[in-house]
């Protein structure tokens, strides 16, 4: 039977659908180990040509001005420039938008990858020292310093919800510096000759990147026109070409959409709709576009090309070595090899781990929400992962063949002994973050049904309050854990939310609309809409919200302008940071601290462990309802101003 129109419309398409598959990190993985598969086996079949293949010359003519250079350097020179630039777009808008636009946590992976950069080359200097290698094995050092992204976010991506949905952001932003440290050691040790007119062209080329996001110009086409002058500037300087492609993404503008540009995109789109012309279509497209980022708009046009193509033509083009029994003998007792395979293990787990809780101990940074030493730990395993910079540093560093060839070797066995050490660590996180009980940090402050904010029935078994705010990009993954625990444990499970303000100034703003909320009985709705907007408020955005959550804007703008609503988001405040809680989000299980990770069947785990054990909560007095959203709301809550509510201060300390 034929399908409707709309049956055929709803279909994906062969290009959605591989645009579906370049957004999976575990398919970009699969598609990179099979590339490298099949350069091994190309590498070894009988009369190979792949290296003949590689070092095929290909070159670029524009009238008498011609750029040449053999395939592998077009892969690795140019191709991977644009793989380092969408790494450099994924962590700048981690660092304005997303959890490590907070200072202090973005402080532990910078450390870390610092340490990860310098213990795994001493490891390495060490190892060949012993084995009295020649001076060009010891030159080849920084083979060991980085890691690869691209195998270590696949690996997550297959793993899962085995992990804390943190532990990704933290393993990139790590991943990252680590790949810019390692672009600046080749720029700086594996650079023979630099010639500064050509440098100077790029860095001009930088300086109007920047002067273009001053202006707040939105088309990329114009940072495009840039970037190529800059590519060609590096490569003519000296320097590794890739740095451009990391310098120019992080340059790119990204910011959350503002509330005009998003209304003048809603106008263009209802104006279409009422009038659909070729025109209007144009000015609705260019609405949409503009409200987006450019830095959100290039990982969008990258992330295909890179997952798909370029990434595994690099390991196409680099990952070809012959496995014969001679090969594999000579690597088995080469000190090269094993001073790699010791660099990358051994280097990486205590270079990034000792550093990460050494920093944290020592009160340099935070780490994310939800991630404790034992996720470090695993990350640090993660780290050994080293593929597609120690391939290319071995091309610069080692000129001889069989040096070569034993130190890809010694890249493919730490980078195998690597994952199978992290699916085990993996493992066994897991295992502990399922069986991990609350911690000892009782909530100071018991339920009570006619002060807190409540989902379910106050005296149910099971108890899981929050101390959250709405300013962090997770708050949105915390309401949908939430709400995924709250299906699956029904009435046995009651929720509270309670404040825990950040630096942000948007924290305790959005913070005191929800208590306006409460005031019109719509705290819930109020809390919904502001978790779905998590890490992009403003005011403009927090009206929104009051708007779609059906609230009297004029009487919430009152309670801001007042502040009528301050002393009550302080109270919750401070009896976190009572509790020594220092950021949003933190939970506590039927009384006790939480210290797992924000994953549903951790929680559910946790919870149904203690429940039915002592908590500190008054006898199930007051019950109130959950308000449906759709509710009158006079049939909702019951009104509960600070006027009505009991003093906070009488309440019993557990």
């Amino acid at each position: 039977m034929r399908g409707t129109p709309r049956a055929e419309e709803a279909r994906p398409s062969v290009l959605g659908r591989l645009i579906r598959l370049a957004d999976s990190d575990a398919a970009a993985a699969g598609v990179l180990l099979a590339a490298t598969l099949v350069a091994l086996v190309w590498a070894n079949v009988p009369g190979s040509t792949y290296e003949a293949t590689w070092h095929t010359p290909l070159a670029v003519r524009l009238g008498d001005a011609a750029l040449e250079m053999d395939l592998r350097h077009w892969v690795n020179d140019a191709l991977m420039a644009v793989f380092f630039c969408l790494i450099s777009l994924e962590v700048k808008r981690d660092l304005v938008l997303g959890e490590f636009r907070d200072t202090r946590r973005i402080r532990i992976p910078v450390v870390a990858a610092l340490a990860g950069l310098a213990v795994p080359a001493l490891v390495f200097l060490a190892v060949t020292g012993i084995s009295d290698q020649p001076g060009e094995a010891r030159a080849a050092w920084g083979v060991v310093i980085s890691t690869d992204t691209a195998f270590v976010l696949g690996l997550l991506a297959v793993v899962g919800r085995a992990v804390p949905v943190n532990l990704r952001a933290f393993v990139l932003a790590l991943s990252v510096v680590d790949d810019v440290g390692a672009l600046a050691v080749i720029a700086v040790a594996y650079t023979d000759e630099l010639t500064l007119l050509p440098l100077a062209v790029a860095v001009v080329g930088l300086l109007a990147v920047l002067a273009l996001r001053r202006m707040r110009v939105w088309r990329g086409w114009a940072y495009l026109l840039l970037a190529v002058p800059v590519w060609l500037g590096v490569l003519a300087s000296g320097v590794h070409p890739t740095v451009a492609g990391v310098a120019i993404g992080l340059l790119l503008p990204v910011y959350p959409p503002s509330a005009d540009e998003v209304d003048a995109a809603e106008a263009a789109a209802r104006a279409y709709g009422r009038t659909p012309t070729s025109s209007g279509a144009h000015r609705a497209v260019l609405s949409l576009t503009r409200s987006v980022s450019v830095n959100e708009r290039g990982q969008r046009l990258f992330r295909p090309w890179v997952n798909l193509a370029v990434v595994p033509v690099f390991a196409l083009a680099n990952a070809g070595v012959v496995l014969s029994g001679e090969t594999l003998a000579a690597a088995a007792t080469s000190g090269l090899t094993w001073a790699i395979v010791a660099g990358l293990v051994a280097g990486k787990v205590v270079g990034v781990t000792t550093a990460s809780l050494a920093a944290v101990r020592l009160g340099v940074g935070r780490l994310p929400s939800g991630l404790f030493p034992r996720h470090v730990l695993a990350a640090g395993v993660l780290s050994g992962i080293g593929f597609t910079i120690s391939l290319f540093i071995i091309d610069l560093a080692l000129e001889d063949p069989v040096l070569a060839a034993e130190a890809r070797i010694g890249v493919l066995a730490a980078s195998v002994i690597a994952a199978l050490l992290a699916l085990a660590a993996v493992a066994v996180v897991r295992a502990v973050d399922r069986s991990r009980l609350p911690g000892r940090q009782r909530l100071s402050r018991p339920v009570r049904a006619d002060r807190d904010h409540v989902r379910g029935r106050v005296g149910a078994p099971m108890e899981l309050v929050v101390h959250a705010s709405f300013v962090f990009t997770n708050a949105g993954r915390t309401a949908e854990v939430v709400d995924e625990l709250r299906q699956v444990l029904g009435e046995d499970l009651v929720f509270v939310y309670r404040h825990l303000l950040t630096d942000d100034p948007m924290s305790a703003r959005a913070a005191e609309a929800a208590e306006a909320a409460d005031t019109q009985a719509r705290f819930w709705p109020m809390h919904d809409a502001l978790a779905a907007r998590a890490g992009r408020l403003d005011d403009r955005a927090i009206r929104r919200c009051a708007v779609d959550a059906g609230l009297n804007l004029a009487r919430v703008d009152d309670a801001l302008a007042s502040g009528a609503h301050a002393a009550r988001v302080r109270e919750d405040d401070d009896d976190a940071r009572a509790m020594a809680l220092d950021e949003p989000p933190r939970f506590f299980v039927n009384g006790q601290l939480y210290d797992g990770p924000l994953d549903v069947g951790a929680m559910r785990t946790a919870l149904e462990q203690t429940a039915g054990r002592s908590r500190s909560r008054p006898p199930a007095a007051a019950v109130p309802a959950d308000a449906p959203v759709d509710a009158p709301a006079e049939d909702a809550l019951p009104v509960r101003t600070p006027a009505t509510r009991e003093p906070f201060d009488a309440e019993p300390v557990a």
